[in-house]
């Protein structure tokens, strides 16, 4: 156990960045140090030995010198001789030689060594008297040296190893402090940071403790630092928490947003292509809830969508979750998978219904009693899914349900993504159509009677680009969802307009007395759409009594201050005002009162109905009765028979419109016509 645990501290240190470099910083100055110290000990004792051999040398000296001056005096080279061989004699001294006054080597032996050698000379005087020398000559010798370089060398590694073993041995010592006092507890705050990082804040990760030895029981930096990254850790788990939570629910509601219903499905579809199961994704969109914010106030609206949300949680229990994804839009994803599509089907009918007939409860907020409904689209998720088709689909589907009318539901078909595409591919076509002059009008006549033409309908029309016509049921929605409805709205009243005015002359010799334009609620409550009007009518010269604007009555809804304003300053102008599609409407009555009309039409439901039902018939006998008690002129649309042409003629109508008197014609034949229809009665 304890090796294992000698091992795995080296192990540490040796991992260690922080630990390493410090140990190259220990040992490279332990290097240094030693080699330091060595050449001062290596300088000082060269130094030293040298000393001591010349003091060595010079006790020799002194001690045959007075022999040699005596014996070379007498020239006695046996006497001479001897004393050479007895300096030879010294282990320190190899060769000598002695020259006499003249410079003539009397005596030479022995060798000169090539390296670590010290010459020296001594020079030779006679005293025969008192205060007088005679030169006799000098004696070389050499000393050698190498005995004690052999030993100095020997001497120096063994001190330079046991320098460098030491200090090497302090560094490690220094460097095992440094790494249990400092380093490991620095790689401990790395790793708790890194945790932290990483997402540890996710999970519980513990304080950070440093175990250290502390004699007067007073925290020093580094624990002071731990304990701030403790702290630290505190502060970003509460922060990180409460900002994830923030990014994954919508704040109003608490619900989960759209980026947390997202992960939500993604889970939910690896579920059910692993299990091979089946789920539900409803969406939910509540109706009208625009008019509500606006006519309410925006917090009794977010007060509305605190409770819907409150509701689908409460409805939603353990099977579904809900998620607010944008205004008024939420998406419910069912919690479980089911092995059959037809079983997941019904629960979502289930649910559906059940959710549709709690939401259209009232409600009571701020002392208001608030009637809500709201659409469904559903679609269901399956092996096969995949998440963006999926919430592609339940957009469809909503829209689909939204199409057909307030508090309905609607599963995904096939059939709608072809819709879609169609719509997509309209967009496109719109988009292109006034560049591309896929664009032009027919007109169908209005009669007061039979062979009689008054007035007529400018109808819309829009090419394909490859030699067909797209039906206005087609177009015209797209135009009104894209918002294209205005631009190309104007340009076919432009087309209109010119049209008048190219041809006034024929106009004003016949007995037509109006073209009515059809006028969609966007571009009519679109910025400065009367004085565009007025601006064209000048333009192309057409008199504003010969226009009629056709409005339908959601025009007016939630702004009929605004309407009255723009229709007043248009009729100023001289244009006149016609309601389409009159008795359709759940308030027609009061738009007669505060609106400045001239005309009304007939539906045409209630027309085709007023032959074989009683009902529609007394309706079109009290819309006829109430126009001409308000001093408008009646139109009946759709006047497909000639049974209907005489009960409505019958009934007191003013002007009939239909393919029993009239299909919409093409602008040459719309001429041709109003041209016949003038001969005949003699204009």
């Amino acid at each position: 156990m304890l090796e294992h645990w000698r091992t795995k501290n080296i192990l540490a240190v040796a991992s260690s960045r922080l630990a390493r470099k410090f140990a190259a910083y220990t040992i490279g100055l332990s290097i240094i140090i030693a080699f330091t110290i060595s050449l001062i000990w290596v300088y000082s004792s060269y130094y030293r030995i040298l000393e001591d051999l010349n003091e060595e040398l010079t006790q020799v000296e002194d001690s045959i010198k007075n022999s040699l001056v005596f014996q070379l005096w007498q020239m006695n080279l046996d006497g001479i001789n001897i004393i050479i061989d007895d300096l030879l004699v010294d282990k320190d001294i190899v060769y000598v030689k002695l020259v006499d006054d003249k410079g003539n080597v009397l005596i030479e032996k022995g060798n000169i060594p090539p390296r670590h050698t010290l010459y020296r000379s001594i020079p030779l005087y006679y005293h025969p008297a008192k205060g007088k020398s005679i030169y006799l000559g000098k004696l070389i010798y050499v000393a050698t040296t190498e005995a004690f370089f052999k030993n100095f060398k020997h001497y120096f590694l063994k001190t330079l190893i046991s320098l460098l073993f030491f200090f090497l041995s302090v560094g490690i010592a220094i460097q095992l402090i440094y790494w249990h006092t400092t380093v490991k507890h620095l790689l401990a705050i790395k790793e708790y940071a890194n945790k932290i990082r990483l997402g540890g804040y996710k999970e519980e990760i513990g304080e950070l403790n440093l175990y250290r030895y502390r004699p007067t029981g007073s925290k020093d930096e580094l624990e002071e630092l731990v304990d701030s990254i403790n702290e630290m850790y505190h502060e970003i788990v509460d922060k990180f928490a409460t900002i994830e939570y923030q990014s994954l629910h919508d704040a109003l509601t608490g619900l989960p947003n759209r980026r947390m219903i997202n992960k939500l499905i993604s889970y939910a579809l690896a579920d059910c292509q692993e299990n091979s199961g089946y789920r539900a994704l409803l969406s939910v969109d509540l109706d009208n809830f625009k008019l509500l914010n606006e006519s309410l106030g925006h917090a009794t609206g977010d007060e509305i969508l605190r409770e819907v949300a409150n509701l689908l949680v409460d409805i939603g229990g353990k099977e579904f979750r809900p998620a607010r994804v944008s205004g008024d839009q939420f998406l419910i994803l069912q919690n479980d998978s089911v092995p059959d599509c037809s079983q997941a089907r019904k629960i979502a009918e289930s649910f559906s219904k059940q959710l549709l007939a709690a939401i259209s409860q009232h409600i009571v907020i701020g002392g208001r009693d608030i009637k809500l409904t709201a659409c469904i689209g559903v679609s269901l998720l399956g092996p096969d899914s995949k998440p963006d088709v999926v919430l592609k689909q339940v957009d469809i589907a909503l829209h689909h349900a939204k199409s057909m009318g307030q508090g309905q539901m609607a599963f995904f078909d096939p059939a709608m993504q072809r819709m879609t595409d169609r719509r997509l591919q309209l967009g496109n076509l719109i988009n292109r159509a006034i560049d591309r002059d896929l664009l032009y009008v027919d007109y169908q006549p209005k009669f007061c009677g039979p062979g009689r033409i008054c007035s007529a309908e400018a109808l819309a029309r829009l090419r394909d680009g490859e030699g067909g016509i797209i039906p206005p049921s087609e177009f015209i929605p797209v135009l009104e969802q894209t918002g294209a409805i205005v631009e190309i709205g104007d340009h076919i009243i432009k087309m209109v307009f010119e049209f008048i005015g190219k041809h006034r002359s024929e106009f004003e010799s016949s007995k037509l007395n109006s073209i009515a334009v059809n006028v969609s609620p966007v571009q009519f409550n679109s910025a400065g759409f009367a004085d565009r009007m007025i601006s064209l009518a000048k333009q192309y010269n057409v008199s504003p009594k010969f226009i009629i604007f056709e409005i339908t009555e959601d025009i007016v809804v939630g702004n009929i201050e605004n309407v009255v304003d723009v229709m007043q300053k248009l009729t100023a102008s001289g244009f006149r005002f016609s309601i389409d599609d009159f008795g359709t409407g759940y308030s027609s009555l009061r738009y007669l009162k505060n609106l400045p009309l001239a005309e009304l039409k007939i539906d045409h439901s209630l027309v085709k109905d007023v032959i074989t039902d009683n009902r529609a018939r007394a309706i079109v006998i009290t819309i006829i009765d109430i126009a001409h008690n308000f001093h408008l002129d009646v139109v009946a649309e759709g006047v497909e028979s000639k049974e209907q042409f005489e009960y409505l003629e019958q009934y007191g109508c003013d002007q009939y419109q239909g393919f029993f008197f009239s299909p919409p014609l093409s602008a040459k034949d719309f001429l041709a016509i109003l041209q016949t229809n003038n001969s005949e009665h003699g204009v």
